[in-house]
Parts: structure tokens; C-alpha cells; sequence
């Protein structure tokens, strides 16, 4: 067996330098996508069509056997109405999850199969959607009525629950155009949207707290919040707030256990806080008492929370007050 040759730093750098291909550009799979958003194009000038002249219930009735004989007819909807695959699973997860008499009412909850809300999975909500014609009208009634329940205008983003309305029916330029301006935004909207940095960091100038973030020596990781300072760190906060599941939560939970560990050795006087919130670990149960055992309290972002947390450090940092 040929002994293996390590390249130099200077030749790694110049081989992906040189042979750079700048976009991954494979044209099967091109070719298998285009194909795809051809027939999702095709079937939804199709559905404006057959719309045309029908009233609200009879495009109710016609969109549920749009999404039940169509393989394509519930991807192609969310792409009308602008909701992304990921958000519909959260959306029905929380319809599971909450016991709203109104919610309930709009989507036939009754006739959902008696599942967790853990159990929910995307594959499973298009499986159902084509199979039970009670569930396909829960969602048809949910994307033309969503907007109007009170349940979720408090807890849906009103970037998202704009989307849940009959007006994306009407094919209107005005309604195409916001669908697409929200799809071309949605990145930096996700990016921009710290719960740290929208919810807590404000409550905390308000009340006079001071703070910082970022390292903290022979800690393994940026922190989130840093109370008072870097010099006396007397608590440190570090958030996470899922709304999509993924594998790297365990990664997640492990890791922030490590970080415990590390403050516990280095700043014995930190007192390790979590802001843990969003449906994403309310789905991930296993994942979310795992990652609960690095801190030894934990807050939501729940208004009451954030009070609590506020009143947690007056008491540990009373000079504060």
C-alpha cells in the first residue's frame, strides 16, 4: 500500500483556489428541479383557471381535491400562499399541540390521527393531506383563514401569518408580489431575528443592567450575555430559540453541557442561565431534557419569564438594584 502524501498548507490552499468551481452546478439534478417547479408553474395556472367564477366554497371544496388527486397539489399551494414546507409542520404541530376550541374548530382537529405533537413530521402531514379528506379541508381552511384566528395572531410572526389569508387566492399581482418580496427576504428576516438581541438586551437597558457578550477565556464558545462583565462574570447567558427541528440539537445540548463544565472550572462564581424556547425543542423532547441539564435555571421568553429572570439577577446582583 502506497504511503499517503499530505499536501503542504501552501498546496491546499492553492488546489481549492485553482480549482474552484465557485457554484455547485450538477446538471441531472438541475435538470430533476426544473422539471419540478415546471409542473408546480403548470398546475398552479391550472388552479387559477378552474377558480375562475367559483365561490368561497366551492374553491374550498376544489382545493381539497386539488391536494388529495394531485402529488404536487399541496407543494404547489404553499408556494401560492408562501409558507414554507418547514413552517406547515411547525404550524400543524402547534395546532396538536394547543387545545383551542376555535383552532380546533377551523381544522378538524377531532379527526386528526391521535398522534404527539412530537410525531409529527413532514412526510407524515403530506401522506395525511392526500389520504384523509377531513385533514386536506383543516388545511385548505387554515391557509384561507389562518389570519383571522386569535390564538395564532399571538403566537404566529406577522411575517408569517400575513400568508395565511384568502387574498393569496385571488392570483392578484399585489398578492404575488408580497409572496415573493417575503420569499426573497425570509433570509435576512431569519437572520435578523435574535430573541436575544429583540427581547432581552431592551428590558435590560430599561432597567439599568449592564452586560456584554462574546468570549470569555478557556470558555469554548461566543456567549450571549455576559453579567455585569468580562472581568466579574457573576452570570452568563446563553439562548436558544428552535423553531425547526434538526439532528445538531443533540450536538447543541451536548455541547452547551461542555460549556457548563468549563464555567464551573474557570469562573466558579458564574452561575450558568439558558433561555431555551420555540417549538422546535417543544418537538425535540429528548434533545431538550438533555440540554436542560447545563443550566441550573432556565427561562422562556414568555413575558413572566423575562420578568422572572430580571428579578433572578436583583437578587443574585443586588447592588444592581
Amino acid at each position: 500500500m502506497a504511503k499517503f502524501k499530505a499536501l503542504s498548507e501552501e498546496e491546499k490552499l492553492r488546489k481549492v483556489l485553482e480549482k474552484n468551481t465557485f457554484f455547485l452546478n450538477a446538471p441531472q439534478f438541475e435538470d430533476q428541479w426544473e422539471k419540478e417547479i415546471s409542473s408546480i408553474v403548470d398546475l398552479l395556472l391550472l388552479l387559477k383557471r378552474d377558480l375562475e367564477g367559483k365561490n368561497t366554497e366551492e374553491k374550498k371544496a376544489y382545493l381539497v381535491e386539488f391536494i388529495i388527486q394531485r402529488s404536487q397539489g399541496l407543494p404547489a399551494l404553499l408556494c401560492l400562499f408562501g409558507i414554507s414546507q418547514e413552517l406547515l409542520t411547525r404550524v400543524v404541530t402547534f395546532v396538536v399541540a394547543v387545545d383551542n376550541p376555535e383552532l380546533n374548530t377551523l381544522v378538524g382537529k377531532g379527526k386528526f390521527p391521535t398522534l404527539n405533537p412530537e410525531q409529527w413530521r413532514k412526510e407524515l402531514i403530506f401522506e395525511e393531506a392526500r389520504a384523509n379528506k377531513t385533514f386536506a379541508r383543516g388545511l385548505v381552511n387554515l391557509f384561507l383563514e389562518g389570519f383571522s384566528i386569535p390564538i395564532l395572531q399571538d403566537n404566529l410572526p406577522s411575517f408569517e401569518l400575513r400568508n395565511f389569508t384568502f387574498r393569496k387566492l385571488d392570483f392578484s399581482l399585489e398578492s404575488l408580489v408580497d409572496s415573493v418580496v417575503r420569499y426573497a427576504r425570509k433570509g435576512s428576516y431569519e437572520a435578523e431575528k435574535d430573541a436575544v438581541k429583540i427581547l432581552l438586551k431592551p428590558v435590560l437597558n430599561e432597567e439599568g443592567i449592564p452586560y456584554t457578550a462574546g468570549k470569555l477565556k478557556q470558555i469554548p464558545r461566543l456567549l450571549d450575555l455576559i453579567i455585569p462583565d468580562k472581568e466579574n462574570p457573576l452570570i452568563v447567558v446563553q439562548s436558544s430559540y428552535v423553531v425547526t427541528t434538526s439532528s445538531a440539537m443533540g450536538d447543541k445540548a451536548e455541547f452547551e453541557k461542555e460549556v457548563a463544565r468549563s464555567l464551573k472550572q474557570h469562573y466558579p462564581k458564574a452561575v450558568f442561565l439558558g433561555f431555551v424556547d420555540g417549538i422546535g425543542w417543544y418537538v425535540r423532547r429528548g434533545d431538550l431534557k438533555e440540554l436542560l441539564k447545563a443550566f441550573p435555571d432556565v427561562f422562556t421568553f414568555h413575558p413572566s419569564e423575562i420578568e422572572r429572570f430580571i428579578q433572578t439577577i436583583r437578587r443574585r446582583l443586588p447592588k444592581l438594584s
